[in-house]
């Protein structure tokens, strides 16, 4: 597999060929199955013939070092396992370095050692995130985090996770088809955050005539926080109390995930051969703050931000709103244009089985194809192949493009899948989720060289084009 490089806003091959990325998040959470993703090297046949290019692949920093030092590399090999069988589907890989609620005390992510909680009072919220706003103890460990306060051993806290993240990517760096790593899943400002969540209390209040502790315990009742949401559907009102949050998150990106992120890229740059780095955003620009962040010119930094509406991890998919996402996507496009990075969506959906879903996978991805986006869809799990959100994903897309990408668009109503680009020498490779439906004759009409290329155990596979140097190639398949 070719190495991956960056040019500007887009992921090249070492050869020059545009690659688009459709993926899909790995993380198993499960404690009992080791964090390993159980289903062995056929569920990555099977993802490479439902469209899969790219995985999120995520380890938790308490599995990688259990103990001050001792790193286990069992685990480490276990993953690298998959990986492996990744290469062999032709799926590319980056490492996530995942963690919710900071560590293995209060969710996942961080060692026992590593949690400084003082002792503080921990509770948790009916929604895992609200947690984030109940748990003094969770915050004041984040915050001992951030200031990188020493550890039993005398060692600061980032000054851990630095050499952990070393013995990481030395361990995955010799992989060809591993992309890159994923410095840290949704960093969370700590106790600073309940600027955030004074912020929305006030603008509620004032809104709803309600005192702090009427309005908290709505806050907490499942049914009564969708109403207080409800008023957020009103995309001005939702842009008002972005506005607010605006300052209060850009301060944490500028102030301390920047610097932090600074001293991990120059710990393990030197080591990792050209392979790049992706940067996720704070917790909170996930809802359509403008990041903070700055990327460097050294074509190695990749924008990772992730997208998700107000009700994410609730059923209340009928208070879902398409504009306040909208919001969110077009938001990070910004981003992009000024800093001139290459964007992996690393985290959107989680929306599983329910049937409403199939629509609002579709607006996401229309999207995606707007801005050559690349993206890992949030999560695999066991079902995932029946899910609405898995048809939408198994579509028409370009995989290795030779020459410029202009466009690209499926039409899921009509099944029409259109491509234009500027092609340049090689051979281009559209992924397909049906080989049947293609008439190679209207190619030769064209004048390309086509062929088809099919996938074992699958109806899917590819189209492989071959054009003329500078030949604008405008492709439309009725599928």
């Amino acid at each position: 597999m070719e190495k991956i490089r960056i040019k500007g806003q887009k992921f090249l091959t070492e050869s020059g060929k545009e690659v688009i990325f459709n993926g899909l998040n790995l993380v198993e959470k499960n404690r009992e199955l080791g964090h390993i993703t159980p289903g062995g090297e056929a569920l990555f046949q099977q993802l490479r013939n439902n469209g899969i290019n790219l995985i999120r692949l995520g380890l938790f920093w308490k599995a990688v070092e259990p103990k001050p030092n001792e790193f286990d590399l069992v685990y480490l090999e276990k993953l690298k396992e998959q990986v492996r069988w990744a290469k062999n589907a032709g799926i590319y890989v980056f490492i996530d370095m995942h963690q919710d609620l900071y560590s293995e005390k209060f969710g996942d992510g961080a060692p026992l050692w590593a949690t400084l909680d003082d002792g503080l009072p921990h509770m948790d919220g009916q929604l895992w995130s609200d947690t984030y706003q109940l748990s003094e103890g969770l915050n004041r460990a984040i915050d001992h985090f951030w200031e990188n306060a020493p550890a039993a051993d005398g060692i600061g806290l980032q000054d851990h996770y630095t050499e952990m993240w070393k013995v990481v990517a030395n361990f995955f760096k010799d992989e060809e088809n591993v992309i890159g790593f994923d410095l840290m899943n949704e960093p969370y400002p700590g106790s600073s955050g309940t600027q955030v969540r004074d912020q929305l209390i006030g603008l509620f209040m004032h809104r709803f005539q309600l005192s702090p502790e009427e309005l908290m315990a709505k806050w907490l009742d499942d049914a009564a926080k969708q109403e207080l949401l409800g008023t957020l559907a009103d995309l001005d009102i939702y842009k008002q109390a972005l506005g607010l949050l605006t300052p209060i998150v850009q301060e944490f990106e500028k102030n301390i995930l920047q610097p932090f992120f600074d001293k991990l890229e120059t710990a393990l740059l030197p080591l990792i051969d050209g392979k790049l780095i992706f940067l996720e955003t704070s917790f909170f620009n996930n809802i359509g703050i403008p990041s903070a962040l700055t990327f460097k010119d050294n074509q190695q930094e990749v924008f990772a931000p992730h997208a998700y509406d107000l009700v994410v991890d609730t059923t209340h998919f009928e208070n879902y709103s398409t504009e306040r996402i909208e919001n969110t996507l077009m938001v990070h496009r910004e981003v992009q244009k000024e800093q001139n990075v290459p964007v992996v969506l690393g985290e959107w959906g989680a929306y599983f089985q329910d049937p409403e879903t199939q629509r609002i996978s579709q607006i996401h991805i229309q999207y995606l194809e707007n801005y050559l986006w690349g993206h890992t869809y949030w999560s695999y799990y066991d079902g995932y192949f029946e899910s609405p959100t898995a048809a939408v994903l198994n579509r028409p897309y370009p995989q290795m493009v030779a020459g410029a990408i202009e466009s690209y668009h499926y039409d899921y109503q009509n099944q029409k899948f259109t491509l234009h680009y500027q092609a340049t020498t090689g051979e281009s490779t559209i992924y397909l989720p049906d080989l049947s439906k293609v008439n190679l004759e209207l190619f030769a009409e064209m004048g390309l060289n086509t062929e088809l290329q099919a996938h074992d155990n699958s109806a899917g596979g590819s189209l492989l084009i071959t054009a003329s140097e500078n030949e604008l190639v405008e492709l439309e398949l009725n599928l």
